[in-house]
C-alpha cells in the first residue's frame, strides 16, 4: 500500500487513468473499450476532470478512437500515435449467460505506451494488469507511480496468461483500493498462500479498500470497519464487457465526492447495470 494522501480533494475530482485503449471486437462489431478507458470515461461522466494515458496506432482504429475519446471529455493529451505498433483490439467472445471471454492481438501500440508529462496534482490514479503485459509500458508505469502522492487504484481484471506473480504483486503493494471478482479472488489468494478470506487479503497488502464483485449478487467492500455487501440492480443481461469497470468508476467518484461506503457501492451497482444491460462498454 502507498502511504494513503490525506491531501484535500479537489473540485472537480481530478483523475489519470493509465493503459490500453483497444476495440472490442463484439459479433464483428468493433466497439471502443479497454477497462482503463471505460473507467476513464465513466469517470468523466460522473464528472471527473480525466486524463488517459495510453498510446494508439497510426492507423483508422488509431484515428476513430482519438475521435471518439475527445467527444467524450477525456483529455487525450498523453495518449501517444505510434507510427511502428497497430492499435489494440480483442475479440470478445459472449457464452450463453452474456459473459465475455477474450482474446487480445499481441505486439499493439498499448505495450509500448511512452512515458507522458502529466499534472501531477492529483486525487486518484487508476491502473490495471492488461497493458503490463509488456516491460515498456510496466516501467512507465512504475515512474508514474513514484512520481505522485494520491490515492492508488488497481482494478485486477486478469485476462489469459497475461500477468505473473511479480507484476501482481508490485501492483498490490502499489495500491490503496482493489477491484477484483469473484474469480479472481481464488486465483490470487491461492497464488499469495493466503486463506480464502477477502479481510485477509486486504490485511495482507495493507490496502484501505477491496472491492468483491459478486455478478447478479452483487458486491462486497472489505475495509476497517468490516464488510459491506451491496445488492446488484435487477437486469435484463445483453453483455458484462465494461460493467465491471463502471461499477468502479461510479463507486470512486461517489466515495471521493463524499458520500457514504454504502450509497457510492449501489451507484456502483446501478450503473454497471446500465452497462450490463447495453452492447458496448461506454
Amino acid at each position: 500500500m502507498t502511504a494513503q494522501t490525506t491531501k484535500p480533494i479537489h473540485n472537480p475530482l481530478k483523475v489519470v487513468s493509465f493503459g490500453e485503449v483497444l476495440f472490442d471486437i463484439i459479433g464483428g462489431e468493433p466497439f471502443l473499450g479497454g477497462a482503463p478507458l471505460n473507467l476513464a470515461a465513466h469517470l468523466c461522466r460522473q464528472g471527473a476532470q480525466t486524463a488517459l494515458v495510453s498510446a494508439v496506432g497510426n492507423d483508422e482504429l488509431g484515428r476513430n478512437a482519438l475521435e471518439q475519446i475527445r467527444k467524450i471529455g477525456l483529455d487525450i493529451h498523453a495518449i501517444a500515435t505510434l507510427t511502428d505498433r497497430p492499435t489494440g483490439t480483442v475479440t470478445a467472445r459472449l457464452d450463453e449467460n452474456k459473459v465475455a471471454t477474450y482474446d487480445f492481438a499481441a505486439d499493439t501500440a498499448y505495450d509500448h505506451i511512452p512515458l507522458p508529462q502529466i499534472d501531477t496534482d492529483i486525487d486518484l490514479f487508476c491502473f490495471g494488469t492488461l497493458a503490463q503485459r509488456s516491460p515498456e509500458s510496466r516501467e512507465t508505469l512504475r515512474k508514474l507511480r513514484s512520481s505522485l502522492d494520491c490515492l492508488f487504484f488497481y482494478d485486477v481484471n486478469l485476462r489469459q496468461n497475461f500477468y505473473s506473480r511479480e507484476i501482481l504483486e508490485e501492483s498490490l503493494n502499489a495500491a490503496d483500493i482493489v477491484k477484483l471478482n469473484e474469480d479472481e479472488f481464488p486465483v490470487l489468494a491461492s497464488m499469495f498462500g493466503l486463506p480464502d478470506d477477502p479481510e485477509a487479503f486486504r490485511r495482507h497488502f495493507g490496502l484501505l479498500f477491496v472491492l468483491l464483485t459478486l455478478g447478479p449478487d452483487g458486491c462486497d467492500l472489505y475495509g476497517e470497519s468490516g464488510r459491506i455487501h451491496s445488492p446488484a440492480v435487477p437486469v435484463k443481461v445483453v453483455s458484462t464487457v465494461g460493467a465491471g469497470d463502471s461499477f468502479s468508476a461510479a463507486f470512486l467518484y461517489h466515495y471521493l465526492t463524499g458520500s457514504s461506503l454504502a450509497d457510492a457501492l449501489a451507484a456502483g451497482n446501478r450503473l454497471a447495470a446500465k452497462i450490463a444491460g447495453q452492447k458496448g462498454a461506454i
